[in-house]
């Protein structure tokens, strides 16, 4: 019998389905084994009670690591539980579709991992079945959830930027420089390529920090093209090593967003500046802990450097504020922030119709490089 369905402020004992236990599977798996000590006031408590793979390997590895869960490959087998609440998708994005609605049928919650979904138009699909239905969801953005974006955030809406300029944002790894690695879901078929896998994480940052966007043109390139296959054989590479867009905001101002696995020596670099008529901020997540900020025209030169730490919003119990922050923090902080909506009664920051306005912007992005960089009105198809 499938359980009553999650509205908002239903649920305080809100069981969670993990479907997909690859690699960001078990990053959330881990956190949900977190999240009684790092944010033990939570209302809604979120324990682990199912697992959904698809190879007989990841449930191999799912049961020797969650002895306590029942691990399964049957969606619908995960849905029928009463004890069920949550759904937590961890599939290859092109899978997202699928599983986002299979939850919502059921009247589960839903938090996904991001990308939404592989389209614009599957994420609208997912986001306003949502709405339809009156259940709550949210989308895994987690570079929100660092303490230095939440103090950037802050001191833009307090007015830090004034009209702004321009921004650059960029995400760099090496992880594709080797043409050896084998031909996964990231490189072919329905959600590859860097644009959805890193840069939507970009676009979430601009629009969570500056505005809407109004216009993008953008470019694409494959380095490698051919990867060796499960078979040994190499096979075609459909999506893109690397991207540039320039983003028009709907506010004026212009920016840049690049998206590489093909860096040499990069390992998980994200860089985010903005300028505006009153002031700056640069952050760089190979110095995690701080904020450079820049207050108006008499700044110094260098600005100054705010120690943000681990003072995360929901705040941590364990580790405290003033402990270093760190990635698998940010994840938890993330997953809190979203029980905490769902316990609410509130919409979350990171919702599905903020999730699919990032799809947009990457769709838009997508056309624009088809057709040799041309400017691509957002929203307009």
């Amino acid at each position: 019998m499938v359980g009553e369905p999650v509205g908002v402020g239903q649920a305080r004992q809100a069981g969670v389905a993990l479907v997909g236990y690859g690699a960001i599977g078990r990053v959330h798996a881990l956190c949900y084994r977190m999240l009684p000590l790092v944010y033990p006031s939570l209302a809604v408590a979120a324990p682990l009670v199912a697992v959904v793979t698809r190879s007989e390997a990841s449930a191999t590895r799912a049961r020797a690591e969650l002895a306590d869960v029942l691990v399964t490959n049957s969606l619908d087998a995960a849905l029928a539980r009463d004890d069920v609440r949550i759904v937590d998708c961890c599939t290859p994005t092109g899978d997202h579709l699928r599983v986002a609605t299979a939850a919502l049928e059921a009247g589960k919650a839903l938090f996904c991992e991001k990308p939404l979904a592989a389209s614009a138009e599957d994420a609208a699909i997912i986001a306003r079945m949502a709405r339809d239905k009156n259940l709550v969801g949210g989308v895994n953005f987690h570079f929100r959830c660092i303490p230095a974006i939440q103090d950037a955030r802050r001191r833009v809406e307090q007015g830090l930027l004034g009209e702004v300029y321009s921004f650059h944002l960029t995400y760099y790894r090496s992880s594709n420089l080797r043409p050896d690695r084998p031909l996964t879901w990231r490189s072919t078929g329905p959600g590859s390529g860097v644009l959805l896998d890193l840069g939507t994480h970009l676009i979430d940052l601009v629009l969570h920090l500056l505005g809407p966007v109004a216009a993008v043109s953008a470019r694409a390139r494959t380095v490698v093209g051919q990867r060796p296959g499960p078979d040994g054989r190499l096979g075609r590479v459909e999506g893109e090593d690397v991207v540039w867009l320039q983003l028009e905001l709907a506010g004026g101002g212009i920016g840049t967003v690049e998206a590489s696995k093909v860096v040499p020596g990069a390992g998980d670099d994200v860089r985010v500046e903005a300028y505006g008529a009153r002031g700056a901020f640069i952050f760089d997540s190979r110095e995690p802990n701080g904020l450079h900020i820049f207050e108006g025209p008499d700044s110094p030169i260098g600005g100054r450097r705010i120690a943000t730490l681990n003072r995360s919003d929901p705040p941590a119990s364990i580790p405290g504020g003033e402990k270093a922050s760190g990635a698998i923090q940010w994840y938890v902080t993330s997953l809190a922030a979203f029980l905490l909506s769902l316990g609410a009664g509130k919409t979350p920051a990171s919702d599905l119709f903020s999730a699919a306005q990032v799809q947009a912007v990457a769709e838009a992005a997508r056309r624009s490089a088809g057709e040799g960089g041309a400017v691509i009105e957002v929203g307009t198809g």
